[in-house]
């Protein structure tokens, strides 16, 4: 079995740590949440478009130094190869100096401001710096409608990253992550693929490169495009330098499964080398990194990769699909209003928006949650009762009945499409 252990002060491992309702479907806390509800209406003032984003652009303002942490899994099961993973997460308190050190990103906007932005760039700047003030805050984990709590790294992401590995699940096609924040499960399988690519023999490689290496898309969505920057898109990075870091250094008593699972304080000097060895071997191996800001928009989802009849139509650059095998969500069904969110966009993506009728060609969806979110609304059992009733197959297919949550039952759900009649 995996063991996946979380510490931090920007790590949620308690039963107290419970979201909070938000209209998005992103985990966030109560243990530091200081938002009234006065404060909360602020964020209506602002319109947010869901966008898509390359991870090129995404990784353009990157400092020259990234401070990160490893987590590490163990297993019992195959201890001479899980030993060696570590999956590289960056420090929050590094975000906040990106930010402070940005600071034509931070002029002054009044709290009560009132006046609507009149072009829809204005209303997107204004959004985005006010999201940076709050992240630089660190006073509130929700602000409705402006921030969704995507910086913290919340147990069910560790749950779902355990499964995956106990499991043997692989990326496929690729992933969809919805509501990923530091996209903990993702990142875990970017480096397992990368480090099946990096250590074949010399003759699978010359097969592969003859053969064209299959397209892999990992697709990022998170409410926020600063999380997304900040932490999202670095992660992949800092995952990239760790895979080749693990395989050019010699096993030493680091690796050893009984010391401390996490190493902090690591930095990672950001050169433009750096940079451009890990475009480059995204582009050599087919790899496309996508990251998606903004509301659960199915429609737009739907345009953006690929699966719309828009994108599809006689235009004269239609979208390219982006495919992916798998869908992921940790802790995103907290409160009636995330899970009325959330139940959509999912059966949407298991079902590759009606676009395909072969079911064994349809990616499966895995959802990590607690059984029950007291004081929030949020269950489990609702959940897969309201995804069954819009038509999807569930199935709960891990429970975990103790640990991190203080007695607080937590599971894995697998959901795909149902049947076409």
């Amino acid at each position: 079995m995996f063991k996946f252990d979380f510490s931090g002060e920007d790590i949620s491992d308690t039963e107290a740590d419970v979201p909070v309702p938000s209209s998005n479907g992103e985990p966030v806390s109560t243990t530091t949440t200081t938002t009234t509800a006065a404060d909360a209406s602020k964020g209506s003032e602002f319109k947010v478009d869901t966008e898509i984003h390359d991870i090129r652009d995404l990784l353009q303002s990157l400092p020259s130094r990234m401070s990160y942490s490893l987590l590490s899994v163990s297993s019992t099961s195959d201890l001479a190869q899980s030993s060696k993973l570590r999956i590289p997460r960056r420090e929050v308190f590094d975000i906040k100096v990106q930010i402070m050190a940005d600071e034509d990103l931070l002029p002054s906007i009044s709290e009560e401001t009132t006046t609507k932005t009149e072009t829809a760039a204005d209303n997107t700047t204004q959004f985005r710096k006010k999201e940076l003030q709050i992240l630089l805050s660190n006073t509130e984990d929700l602000r409705t409608d402006l921030y969704e709590g995507g910086l913290k790294s919340w147990e069910g992401a560790g749950d779902l990253t355990e499964f995956l590995a106990d499991t043997g699940v692989e990326v496929g096609k690729g992933v969809l992550e919805l509501g990923c924040g530091s996209a903990l499960p993702s990142i875990y399988l970017f480096q397992e693929y990368i480090r099946t690519l990096l250590t074949a023999t010399p003759e699978q490689q010359q097969q592969q490169q003859q053969q064209q290496y299959p397209p892999v898309s990992f697709i990022m969505s998170d409410y926020n495009y600063a999380v997304l920057r900040l932490m999202t898109a670095p992660n992949f990075l800092l995952a990239y330098h760790n895979v080749r870091n693990s395989l050019s250094t010699p096993t030493s008593s680091s690796d050893d499964p009984s010391q401390p699972t996490q190493t902090s304080d690591l930095d990672l000097e950001v050169t433009p080398d750096l940079v451009s060895q890990f475009f480059e071997f995204l582009d050599t191996h087919n790899i496309s990194i996508k990251l998606i800001s903004g509301p659960w928009n199915s429609s737009s989802f739907a345009d953006f990769l690929g699966y719309s009849p828009a994108s599809t139509s006689n235009s004269t650059s239609p979208t390219e699909k982006l495919p992916f095998s798998l869908v992921l969500g940790s802790e995103t069904i907290y409160s009636v209003a995330s899970t009325n969110a959330f139940i959509p966009i999912l059966l949407d993506s298991v079902s590759l928006w009606n676009t395909e009728r072969e079911t064994a060609l349809l990616p499966t969806a895995y959802v990590a949650a607690k059984e029950i979110y007291f004081g929030v609304g949020g269950t489990a059992r609702q959940f897969i009762e309201d995804t069954e009733k819009a038509g999807g197959k569930v199935k709960v297919v891990k429970r975990i009945a103790s640990g991190r949550s203080s007695g607080v039952a937590r599971v894995i759900i697998q959901t795909t499409a149902g049947s076409k009649d």
